[in-house]
Order: structure tokens, then C-alpha cells, then sequence
């Protein structure tokens, strides 16, 4: 199945695409197809309905262990995994049963495969489990991605857990500066010189747009329908927009989730008709053809009361690639991404007034538009491009036998 001269990288994940073509945390294939230019990789991820429990995507070979009959597996990839556990104690009875066999085929698969690293993503649940299956002399590396860290600030009980894990793993990615600042803050641990900072975008070449044309489109969402991502606030402020200029753009919102009814509702309310569209969850294909032909992408997100962020926004560099400025709020790691002005324009988080006006700074001024694109694309050649990416993270594991 592979080339056995090259080292072999675990990864660890509670979430990983189903097929290629899966809106379900597509970064994390991008991140693996990228570690598969260097090393074999495997990845160890849930079993869900009509899936195989082994196969080979792109060339990274995907383990998927069972935790129930296949109608009963619905802990993994729904979006809502935390909120399932604390929402209901019998839910949080079968996720200690999900926890136990992840552990279990996470032991059993390290012997068969005898891995020179074991990557564990996410703190919770992918960290627990790893540094409880893992033996202390095999080489523990942890990613650390949004919600982990937001749970570790939110809860008590699970600082402890995350200085456990933090303590057993030998290295650690954040996406996000603001996330390390988290931990630094909330687990006494300070930031070092092994940590790698690198948003999850390996794969942001596939969103440059080769042959332009002509768009049809105007404002874009992409993501997941949550509260955190702030889109009645997008929703309110584009109903003033359209009440104070008689805007001709429309809002498109692509994603699902626990907020649409909501959304929905909020649209009806407003009475703006058909100038505002849902589209749902797309293949990745059809998200690439949202983002070329549409004229802007706003990323509204907000602090929500029990303090969760964006991680990151990693829609924003999506965008930015596919040649179209971004709008977003100063909230979690997105001022890392959005210079004001330079790379997009940034807005305080939760005003709906300070969003309708940029909005219609966007919508009225070309030569903005153009600027932010330019801006946008130098620091995409900087920071972001595929080679330098790969390097990056073929750095980090620079203690692994046989990389270079």
C-alpha cells in the first residue's frame, strides 16, 4: 500500500471527508494529501453509514473504526459532536463508548502500522484519546483547531484534561495565533519555539479561477449556519443596505446547520424576497464555482456568549485565492488574515451598521475591489502558497527518520 523507505505519519482526527468531493472538513484531505508528498500517511477517523472501513483516497490510506451499527453512528461528522454530548446524558453515556473503541483501534492500528509520528487533530476528542493510547516513547504531535481550544476556555473540567495533553504531546500546531494566546492563557502554557503556527489551507490552489467571465453573482457567505458565525447580523445589515441604496446584488449563503430555520425566518421578516438565497451544503467544486462568480465574501463572525471565535476563517484565504475581496469582523484569527484596507476590510464584530457600511463601500467602489484583490493576492504568494506550505510542515516534523 505504500512506499515502506518513507516514514509514516498517524493521523488521529474525529472528522475526515467521506469521499473527495465532501464539504465535511475538506482541509483536513488538503493537510494529508500534502504530508503524502513526504512520508505515508494514515489516517484513523470514525466509521459512518455506507462507508468502508478501509480505502485509498488520493494516495492516503483511511482507516475508519466502528463504534456502533451503522444506523447508530451519528456522533461524527454532523458539525455538533460537543453539543450532542453535553445536550443529553445519553448521549454523553455513548460518547465515553465511542472514546473507548477510538482508543481501542487506535492501539491495535499503531501496532500494525508502528507509526514514527502519531498526530492527533483537535485537543478534544482527538488529543484525549491519542495520549491515552499512545506509548510515552512513540512521538505525539497535536493540531489544535477552533472549537477545541473555545471548549478549554469555556469549561473548567477541561483545562485540566487539556494540560494532560499538552504535556504528553511533544509538538503543537495552532491555526492561529489567537489560539495559542488562548492556551497560553487558560493552561499556563507558554508559547515555544516548536510551535507551528499554519492555518489548515493546503489546497488554495484549486480555488485561482483560470478562465475569467463575466459575474452574476454579489455577496457571498460560505460556512456553517451557527451562531458564531454571526450571519443574522450579515442578513440585518444587508437588509439596510438594500433599504438605504436599492442594492441590485444579491446575498448568497452557502452552508448548513442548526441556525438556517432561523435565517430563514429572519429573510421572511425582512421581506427581502429572492434578493437573499440559501443554497445549502455544495460539493467543493460547486463552492470554487460560487466564489468565481461572486463579486465579494463576507465573514461575519462573532464572540458568542459563552466565548466561542473563529479559529481562523479559513474561507477568507479561499476567497482570496479565487481572485474576489473579503469582508470580515475583528473577531478570533481573522485580523490576522484581513489587514484593513490592504487585504480586505475589517469591521467590529456584532454592528450591524459598521457591516451595511462596508458593504456598500465594496458595492460602489471598483477601484477598492481591485486593490483589496492585489493586496489579497501578495499575501497569498507570501504566506500561502502550496510549496511553502508543505515546507512548512515538512519542517516540523523534522525529527521523523528519513525527511530531509
Amino acid at each position: 500500500m505504500s512506499d515502506d523507505s518513507r516514514p509514516t505519519i498517524l493521523l488521529n482526527t474525529h472528522v475526515y471527508p467521506r469521499h473527495s468531493t465532501d464539504h465535511v472538513a475538506p482541509f483536513m484531505h488538503d493537510f494529508a494529501k500534502a504530508c503524502a508528498t513526504f512520508a505515508r500517511v494514515v489516517v484513523h477517523c470514525p466509521h459512518d453509514q455506507n462507508l468502508s472501513e478501509n480505502e485509498i483516497i488520493d494516495g492516503v490510506e483511511i482507516r475508519r473504526f466502528r463504534y456502533a451499527s451503522d444506523e447508530k453512528e451519528t456522533l461524527a461528522y454532523r458539525g455538533d459532536m460537543h453539543k450532542q454530548v453535553f445536550g443529553s446524558p445519553l448521549r454523553a453515556l455513548f460518547f465515553m463508548k465511542f472514546l473507548r473503541r477510538w482508543r481501542k483501534a487506535t492501539k491495535s492500528l499503531i501496532k500494525e502500522i508502528s507509526p514514527d509520528i502519531v498526530h492527533a487533530h483537535w485537543l478534544f476528542p482527538g488529543g484525549y484519546v491519542t495520549g491515552k493510547a499512545l506509548a510515552k516513547s512513540k512521538g505525539f504531535y497535536l493540531s489544535m483547531h477552533g472549537t477545541d481550544v473555545f471548549l478549554v476556555k469555556k469549561r473548567k473540567m477541561a483545562r485540566g484534561m487539556a494540560k494532560r495533553v499538552l504535556r504528553r504531546s511533544e509538538k503543537s500546531h495552532f491555526v492561529s495565533t489567537a489560539l495559542q494566546k488562548i492556551i497560553a492563557d487558560t493552561c499556563s502554557r507558554k508559547p515555544n519555539s516548536t510551535d507551528l503556527i499554519l492555518p489548515m489551507v493546503f489546497g488554495l490552489d484549486e480555488f485561482v479561477e483560470i478562465n475569467s467571465k463575466e459575474k452574476t453573482g454579489g455577496f457571498l457567505f460560505v460556512g456553517r449556519l451557527l451562531e458564531v458565525k454571526g450571519v443574522n447580523v450579515l442578513i440585518r445589515s444587508f437588509s439596510e443596505l438594500c433599504a438605504s441604496n436599492g442594492i441590485n446584488w444579491p446575498l448568497d449563503i452557502v452552508g448548513d446547520g442548526r441556525e438556517r430555520e432561523d435565517l430563514e425566518l429572519l429573510v421572511d421578516e425582512l421581506k427581502l424576497g429572492d434578493k437573499v438565497r440559501f443554497h445549502g451544503s455544495l460539493e467543493r467544486s460547486e463552492v470554487i464555482e460560487m466564489y468565481h462568480n461572486s463579486r465579494a465574501l463576507v465573514l461575519p463572525s462573532i464572540t458568542t456568549a459563552s466565548g466561542e471565535q473563529e479559529g481562523l476563517g479559513v474561507v477568507l484565504l479561499e476567497a482570496m485565492s479565487a481572485g474576489i475581496p473579503v469582508i470580515g469582523t475583528d473577531c478570533g484569527g481573522i485580523p490576522e488574515i484581513i489587514h484593513h484596507e490592504k487585504t480586505g476590510l475589517l469591521v467590529r464584530q456584532n454592528d450591524v451598521s459598521s457591516l451595511c457600511a462596508a458593504l456598500k463601500r465594496l458595492q460602489q467602489d471598483i477601484e477598492l475591489r481591485e486593490s483589496l484583490v492585489t493586496g489579497a493576492n501578495q499575501l497569498i504568494q507570501s504566506y500561502y502558497r502550496g510549496d511553502a506550505m508543505v515546507d512548512s510542515i515538512r519542517e516540523w516534523y523534522v525529527n521523523i527518520d528519513g525527511i530531509k
